[in-house]
């Protein structure tokens, strides 16, 4: 003791005045972020420059490679005071036999000051070895030994980007590190002493060799009998090599992007951050298999060649499934298509349209609307006359507006939307989820209804919930808890902080009925298409974006809201005239259908505030509306107009855009 005393003495005038150490712990070292789903499933381990930490308390880590630590590093470290005077006498001795200076005699608690202190490449040199030496016996004043193991553990590397016991568990065995094997303990606690050369992915019988040297020191410790040592080296663990695998990768883009923006949290800052999501990995795998079947068996002859895929739980907002594309690897692969707010949505826009209109009491589900040809003065290529056309070409009289929208007719919702006003269209967009709109209203033409401006389907999918709570909107949720590195949480999601009536519930419940109502589409998409779902209630509506660029499909129960998208990320159109039916309704169907296996089909009871006239329903005073709709369109007072001097507002006739093509006069509702 005397001995140790002076030399630790001596050490300090050397070496100077020591840091403090008692607030050092294991965890306040860097390390990953971590990412779960909803139910504890780690999705994403996200290290600094791809190196990897993930820090655990000493009894999380095997008892087998503690003991085979301690025999092949520090034999007497429960007994020592941080330093092995025995052992630096003897590297002492070698130094002068060598006549330079050998690294040897190092504790374990004067490797951990090394790596904490001074870093793996630190200079050889005598002041640095004393103040190692003073730290160590600093340390072990401060700390427990087991305190110290458990920070030696959690520090040490083991290669290939692993740090810490539970990294190079999970790198090499794909296991924890309180799982670990008796062979596959030894094998790790033989990597430190030089972890290249005995790396067991690029140097296995090395690896094997120090394995062996490893179990015939915890032999000679008395850890483990010499049967138990040969058992061990007779069945040499699988070692895998380093790979990073990240379950729904755009989901975790998406996660890291709200971390920064909204949380101030960097995955490289080394936090040690933990964070549970709202992902559903079961229902991830169902998303990402029906997109990958749905690109595989419809894509080449549809010429799509990517699909997405956004769920929501419409309760609460919290994203269930993200499906930004069908494959991340694949060049180009990393752009998310379910947040990318550049594709047209078509007809799925007709949603906002018809929700404003009905909330604005100029329409009721019944309410009849011509579809008939009408030709605006401006509005077209190079601001010429603007033709608008149903998406199969044809025309279909006059029809009662759910069978309008069911069948996704387009001059039945321009008109719906012209006696609406844009203005009032936007605005309920906007209050649903649309957060894309943000252009003044001005900026908007007719084609509005008809999805020519971008809305991503993240937006999409928010406006679907809305409709799928009756009324009530939730921002997307992707993040339930965060808790930092000691455990603390620091964010807890509320859905009840993350709700605001958007719409009536009246206005909610008469869209989802005429959506859910097979007999409003069967004209066009046929019925028991892909948008039902046997034996259970839920709406659905497809769009289709000009030039067929674009395939839409959304729908939803009272419990669960998705919408998919297939397309190509460079916009080049599909073939064969492909509509949302036959490109994103596969998905769609696929994916509700097995997520919602096993949950009972559930509807929503009739708000009290509606009106109920057979299966129809109305706001109040809504019942007897004129059908202004119904009649021949307002006709412009001239047939030529100059597109350079012309506005839309000059246009107004009766409160509507005239036309220059008029409706012919309607046929007798039935």
């Amino acid at each position: 003791m005397l001995i140790a005393t002076v030399g630790t003495a001596s050490a300090a005038l050397a070496v100077g005045p020591l840091p403090n150490m008692s607030a050092i712990t294991a965890s306040t070292l860097p390390q990953d972020l971590l990412i779960y789903d909803r139910n504890g499933s780690l999705i994403a381990d996200i290290g600094n420059q791809g190196s990897h930490r993930v820090v655990v308390p000493l009894p999380s880590i095997s008892p087998s490679l503690i003991r085979a630590t301690i025999a092949v590093e520090d034999r007497s470290y429960y007994a020592n005071s941080g330093i092995d005077l025995p052992a630096i006498l003897r590297a002492a001795v070698d130094d002068i036999v060598h006549l330079r200076f050998v690294e040897g005699g190092s504790t374990i608690t004067q490797q951990l000051v090394k790596q904490l202190y001074f870093g793996p490449n630190a200079p050889d040199t005598l002041q640095r070895k004393l103040r190692e030496a003073a730290l160590a016996v600093a340390l072990t004043r401060q700390h427990s030994k087991d305190q110290i193991l458990e920070m030696y553990l959690n520090t040490i590397y083991f290669g290939n980007q692993a740090y810490g016991a539970q990294a190079a568990a999970e790198t090499y065995f794909h296991t924890s590190a309180a799982k670990l094997t008796l062979g596959q303990a030894a094998l790790l606690a033989g990597i430190p002493r030089s972890p290249s050369a005995f790396n067991p992915v690029q140097h296995p019988q090395a690896a094997r060799a120090r394995q062996a040297q490893v179990l015939a020191a915890m032999v000679r410790q008395g850890d483990i009998s010499s049967a138990e040592a040969a058992a061990a080296v007779a069945a040499p663990p699988q070692v895998f090599p380093p790979a990073t695998t990240i379950k729904a990768p755009h989901f975790v883009d998406y996660v890291l992007t709200t971390l920064r923006q909204q949380f101030h949290i960097s995955p490289d800052s080394g936090g040690g951050y933990r964070v549970v999501t709202s992902l559903d990995l079961a229902l991830q795998t169902k998303a990402e298999a029906a997109v990958a079947a749905q690109v595989s068996r419809a894509g080449t002859y549809y010429n799509f060649h990517d699909a997405a895929l956004v769920s929501m739980d419409p309760q609460t907002g919290e994203i269930l499934a993200m499906v930004g594309g069908a494959n991340y690897n694949a060049p180009g692969g990393q752009i998310n298509m379910a947040t990318s707010p550049t594709r047209q949505v078509g007809s799925a826009f007709k949603i906002f349209t018809y929700s404003a209109a009905l909330e604005s009491k100029k329409v009721n589900m019944d309410s009849p609307i011509l579809d008939a040809p009408l030709v605006f003065p401006i509005g077209g290529t190079n601001n010429g006359p603007y033709a608008p056309t149903n998406y199969d070409g044809r025309w279909h009289g006059t029809l009662p507006l759910k069978e309008a929208l069911g069948n996704s007719l387009n001059i039945p919702a321009l008109k719906v939307e012209l006696l609406t006003g844009i203005p009032t269209v936007l605005d309920v967009a906007r209050r649903m989820g649309a957060t894309t709109l943000t252009q003044p209203d001005s900026y908007y033409g007719p084609s509005l209804t008809l999805g020519a401006y971008p809305v991503s389907l993240l937006d999409m999918a928010v406006a679907t919930s809305t409709l799928a709570d009756l009324g009530v909107r939730h921002r997307p949720s992707p993040i339930l808890k965060i808790t930092d590195a000691t455990g603390t949480t620091t964010f807890a999601d509320d859905p009840a902080q993350n709700a605001d009536q958007a719409l009536s519930p009246d206005v909610a419940y008469i869209m989802a009925s005429i959506l859910s109502d097979d007999q409003n589409r069967c004209m066009e998409f046929g019925c028991n298409s892909d948008l039902t779902l046997g034996g259970r209630q839920v709406a659905a509506k497809t769009g289709t974006s000009e030039g067929f660029r674009d395939n839409w499909t959304l729908g939803f129960t009272p419990t669960l809201a998705t919408v998919t998208w297939v397309g190509n990320p460079d916009n080049t159109p599909l073939s064969h005239s492909s509509t949302g039916i036959v490109g994103a309704a596969p998905i769609w169907h696929q994916f509700m259908g097995n997520a919602l296996q096993g949950i009972p089909d559930n509807w929503y009871p009739t708000p009290s505030g509606l009106d109920q006239f057979e299966a129809d329903y109305f706001l109040p005073d809504t019942e007897f509306l004129p059908p202004v709709l119904a009649e021949p369109w307002p006709s412009c007072p001239s047939q030529a107009y100059d597109p350079k001097t012309t506005s839309w507002s000059m246009l107004m006739v009766d409160g509507v855009p005239c036309s220059i093509v008029t409706s012919p006069r309607r046929r007798p509702f039935a």
